[in-house]
């Protein structure tokens, strides 16, 4: 896809690319069937109402983003993703200027993923909206309520949203008491994303490794054995946690089908270790699941 300049204003702008998943990372989605419905009445809009901003509050690793990425998905809708940190400016979140590669002009402007999405009609996702200093979020208010634009001292002029924007937000857990009330007002529902039952976590883990089909309930059963050796309190596994195990003890076992440390020990950068793996059937032992285990959640000593 060639990239072109748009016209937001008066102004010829380079805009922000949508995020498009890598067709194999993205498997079919599980779960969270209450969580979709809400966030898509949210987004409806009306002769009476205007579309909501949905928070989603959860632990590290229990599927905000790719809820997200799920409804963008369904709806057919750009995705744009702001990531939040603590040094986002309120400019930030609207445009930026660089050196300019085209003769005879002196800057850039670039467009935000916000702004972006404000003016295409896409979906805006701000991830890990509590780590934005309160400063740089008061930028958003005019987004978020019915005026729905925002000012940009860059762009010297108010942009407008496109009917078809929508907004959401994702925040971790112990972050949430850092919004500012004028965002936290106005971002509703606030939905609690908790961690998925087993079952939902057994077909995470079938869906994104369909390649150890034949020895699936057996791995499982290991990994539920360690895992509640483990946890603490009834603490429960996230999908992130149960995709990083998998993922590190099916490399673990193709790092031994491909020659392992007698082959390793010898490369070097005319005769390289081979680093694609999977070219082989997956017949994963539940011993390389105990080796990630011990090696991604066991505490080591000091």
């Amino acid at each position: 896809m060639i990239k072109e300049k748009v016209l937001i204003g008066n102004k010829l702008v380079w805009p922000s690319d949508p995020y498009v998943p890598i067709r194999h990372s993205v498997t079919e989605f599980v779960g969270r069937d209450n969580e979709m419905r809400l966030i898509t009445a949210a987004w409806i809009s009306g002769e009476h109402s205007l579309p909501l901003a949905p928070l989603l509050v959860g632990e590290p690793g229990v599927g905000k983003n790719r809820l997200v990425y799920e409804i963008a998905h369904r709806t057919a809708r750009d995705l744009y993703i702001l990531q939040g940190h603590e040094d986002v400016s309120a400019e930030d979140l609207a445009c930026a200027v660089r050196f300019s590669d085209t003769a005879g002009a002196n800057v850039d402007y670039i467009t935000s993923p916000l702004v972006t999405a404000m003016h295409r009609g896409g979906i805006c996702f701000i991830d890990e909206i509590g780590k934005i200093r309160p400063r740089a979020l008061a930028l958003l208010v005019s987004v978020l309520d019915e005026r729905r634009y925002i000012d940009s001292n860059l762009l010297a002029q108010r942009v407008m949203s496109h009917p078809g924007f929508r907004f959401i937000a994702a925040t971790n857990t112990g972050e949430i008491n850092a919004l500012p009330e004028f965002i936290r007002s106005r971002m509703r529902p606030v939905i609690n994303i908790g961690y998925p039952e087993r079952s939902e976590i057994n077909q995470i883990v079938a869906r994104h490794f369909p390649g150890l089909r034949e020895r699936l309930q057996e791995l499982l059963d290991t990994f539920w054995s360690l895992w509640e050796k483990r946890a603490k309190d009834g603490e429960s596994p996230s999908p992130r946690d149960a995709i990083h195990l998998f993922g590190l003890a099916t490399s673990m076992s193709d790092f031994e089908s491909l020659g392992g440390d007698a082959v390793f020990e010898g490369s070097n950068s005319t005769k390289p270790f081979p680093l694609a793996g999977g070219a082989r059937p997956l017949d994963l032992e539940p011993m390389y699941l105990e080796r990630a285990f011990q090696e991604l959640f066991q505490q080591k000593p000091d």
